[in-house]
């Protein structure tokens, strides 16, 4: 492992000791009256497919409960991703995000998750590159029980795509024995932009003596961007509008029996992206510091609609689970690519025009899990099981002139690019883990899953940047078959009641498939790409300290990862590649401490060395040890909470917290030759940053609360991703053709922000 540097390695030290996490005791739990315990509350979480308390899984997981959540007062990813330790994101815009846990990820050139993603026990999104699986749906988190974030591959339980790990959202279940009902008003002020709105709403209402349950919420936010558009005339770029719902049906069938059916819809409209424009080379604004410029607008729509039906079964012996899922996952999504085509397609003689690359994305995916898992016995525990995963998608690319009606180029009467590109996925998968207990301190879990897939792929396109008959459609079918294997090896050992050791070997992979394929002699690239594979070897132990009052968690991990894809572009259009192979290197480490009854310290760390091993020609980059994108190589996060009581009836408690993202890359360091060959995304280096943030909650009677709070307090203005595709072909060697650097759209943190929360609830 690389050296530290004495000023990384003083971080780490200070982090350690000061660590938090947001697991510490919540204000809401105090106001209800347990601001007299003493002893840090136990999370109980599903990550190994059973319960069991966060601090007896033997590998690194993050656990949100929905008091964490309302504590920082999180309403989607970006407002809780920055406190996990090891986990980092590229956004894009309101609708989705791009994420990486420890590293694995290939930035900009990924167009296939390497992330899991899971509402309850259901997958969500398309599992291959054609459904744009890398955009993850950003999921309000209203009416949670909890977020689980899983560290390192989780291959044998979560399948395809968790090469670097997976996240779980978990939903509240129907209460059977009591009725419950919440509403939240929510308004705030954010600099540089506008006003922000919210309401949520949840009822639980018990049916038919207790044996069954129906639990509806709801919710419509208004969040306000902070970016302006002076030369379009263009406010508050970057604005979203969610709506949202979810009705979930719990039923008793017998004692042994249970039955929960459940219907979720969430639909998110943006208004571009909250970017601001910056000089390439000076890293400077353009314009404002707050500015960007599109030719066009880039409105973006995604609505995931998700069906599930979960059978419980105890069979004394064994549970028997039934996971059945049907979603629809609908995207639009329109990009100002203006620069980028208006020097590909100048060889046309076609003259300064504003380009637009509308997308529309449709994937309808249909998933059926059934596991038996065994009693927990403290002797041999099992978990065995079948996944089928059926799913289409349909995708729409063109390539548009945005200053005519009909987006055709007046001289050709045609679209510069049209391609309608049609797959399908289909998943067999078996899996199996197995704990043995050697002594009552000592146990060893071994695990394997086998998947099958099959893959159909058609596209159908035509375009002028490579066709001489431009008016063509150009028709190409594929598919392809394989299989992979993944591994679990994870021993524990529990030197005391309070303390555990555990190692973890584990592997994950990405499904390969059919490529798109250009017809001669543009067909550079193979027919199909394979899988990418990883495996994970990791160490680490989990601390309760102080008779329950502190918990102390820390891991170090190796990461080796083989074929990793990525796309290479080739005259403007994305082909799939195998693009070379990475490592990662990494420490990670939490903490949570109750100093007192009403006072609560924590936090989180992160140390991530990511880079490649091989060179990566299809990259840009001829030699190895090119640091991947995206991921800082050290994070952290420190969070406290007191807690007091005012008297009649009245308590308060008060948060304050700070999260530093470090520094981290945007693109890969090209090498000139392939700069000159539009090969790769140049490097732009995205600066460190640190926020604070404020919370104030006054719990009053008749189960009201008012929350104030101040995000951002000192109003940092943070890089927290950027695009350099714009300047894949503009580069230096070009200066002399008078072809600048095109602007730098880098996305920003929220700013300063102030605003009210009011809770009411009946139960």
């Amino acid at each position: 492992m690389k050296i530290l540097s004495r000023k990384t390695a003083l971080y780490c030290s200070a982090a350690v000791v000061a660590l938090s996490c947001a697991g510490g005791a919540s204000a809401q739990q105090a106001a209800a009256g347990t601001a007299t315990a003493q002893i840090i509350e136990t999370v109980i979480v599903t990550a190994s497919r059973r319960s069991e308390s966060l601090q007896n899984v033997g590998g690194q997981v993050t656990a949100l409960t929905a008091a964490d959540l309302a504590q920082m007062h999180a309403n989607s990813f970006a407002d809780f991703a920055n406190t996990v330790p090891g986990l980092s994101f590229a956004s894009g815009g309101p609708t989705n995000n791009l994420i990486a846990i420890r590293g694995v990820t290939t930035g900009g050139t990924q167009l296939g998750s390497a992330v899991g993603l899971y509402l309850d026990d259901v997958p969500l999104g398309a599992s291959t590159q054609f459904g744009l699986g890398f955009q993850s749906f950003n999921i309000n988190v209203f009416d949670l029980s909890r977020v689980e974030v899983l560290n390192g591959p989780q291959g044998t339980l979560y399948g395809a795509n968790a090469l670097g790990g997976a996240i779980k959202y978990v939903t509240a279940p129907p209460d059977l024995e009591s009725f419950d009902a919440r509403a939240e008003v929510e308004g705030s002020d954010t600099a540089h932009g506008s006003y922000n709105d919210g309401l949520r709403a949840m009822v639980n209402i018990p049916l038919f003596d207790g044996t069954a349950a129906i639990r509806i919420d709801g919710l419509q936010e208004y969040d306000s961007g902070y970016t302006q558009d002076p030369d379009h005339d263009r406010k508050d770029v970057g604005s979203g509008q969610t709506f949202g719902g979810r009705v979930s049906f719990l039923w008793q069938v017998a004692p042994d029996v249970d039955v929960r059916l459940s219907a979720f819809t969430q639909k998110i409209d943006g208004d571009g992206a909250d970017v601001s424009f910056r000089n390439f080379v000076t890293h400077q604004p353009v314009e404002g510091p707050y500015d960007q410029s599109y030719a066009l607008a880039q409105p973006s729509s995604n609505t995931l609609n998700l069906y599930s039906g979960v059978v419980n079964w105890n069979l004394n012996w064994a549970k028997l689970t039934s996971v059945t899922g049907y979603q629809v996952n609908r995207g639009t999504y329109e990009s100002d690519l203006t620069p980028l085509y208006d020097f590909l397609l100048a060889a046309f003689g076609v003259g300064a025009t504003p380009f637009g690359l509308p997308v529309n994305d449709t994937t309808r995916k249909f998933t059926e899990e059934v596991r038996l898992a065994s009693p927990d016995n403290k002797s041999f525990e099992w978990v065995i099981g079948g996944y089928y995963d059926r799913e289409t998608t349909d995708e729409s690319v063109d390539l548009v002139d945005g200053a005519t009606a009909n987006g055709e180029l007046p001289v050709y009467n045609a679209l510069p690019f049209y391609g309608f590109l049609p797959s399908s996925y289909r998943e067999l998968a078996v899996f199996a883990d197995g704990t043995y207990y050697f002594a009552d301190n000592l146990d060893l879990t071994l695990g394997v899953r086998y998947s099958a897939q099959d893959q159909n792929y058609q596209s159908n396109i035509s375009t002028l940047l490579l066709f001489p008959n431009y008016a063509t459609i150009y028709h190409y079918q594929a598919g392809s078959n394989g299989g992979v294997a993944t591994y679990l090896f994870n021993p524990r050992w529990r030197i005391d009641d309070d303390t555990m050791i555990y190692a973890k070997v584990s592997s994950g992979y990405r499904p390969g498939g059919p490529n798109f394929v250009l017809p001669p002699p543009f067909g550079q690239v193979p027919a199909s790409f394979k899988p990418d594979n990883l495996w994970n070897y990791e160490l680490g132990e989990k601390s309760t300290l102080f008779d329950g009052k502190a918990t102390f968690d820390f891991d170090v991990f190796d990461i080796e990862w083989n074929g990793m894809q990525a796309t290479d572009n080739v005259g403007g259009i994305n082909q799939l590649v195998n693009a070379g192979d990475a490592r990662v290197l990494g420490a990670e480490s939490s903490f949570n401490y109750r100093i007192l009854s009403d006072l609560t310290v924590g936090g989180s760390a992160a140390y991530t060395d990511a880079y490649l091993t091989t060179p990566s020609p299809v990259l840009g980059v001829l030699t190895s040890g090119a640091r991947l994108p995206l991921s800082p190589k050290f994070n952290f996060a420190l969070t406290g909470t007191y807690t007091y009581e005012i008297g009649g009836g009245y308590s308060g408690a008060v948060n304050l917290s700070e999260v530093y993202v470090g520094g981290r890359d945007a693109g890969y360091n090209v090498s000139p030759a392939d700069a000159f060959a539009g090969t790769g995304n140049p490097l732009y280096k995205l600066a460190a940053y640190n926020t604070v943030n404020l919370g104030l909650a006054f719990f009053l009677p008749h189960n009201m609360e008012l929350d104030a709070y101040l995000k951002n307090v000192f109003d940092v203005r943070g890089e927290v991703s950027a695009s350099t595709v714009s300047d894949q072909y503009l580069n230096p060697h070009f200066l002399g053709l008078g072809v600048p650097y095109a602007p730098v759209p880098v996305e920003l943190s929220q700013p300063r922000t102030v605003g009210l929360v009011l809770k009411v609830g009946l139960n």
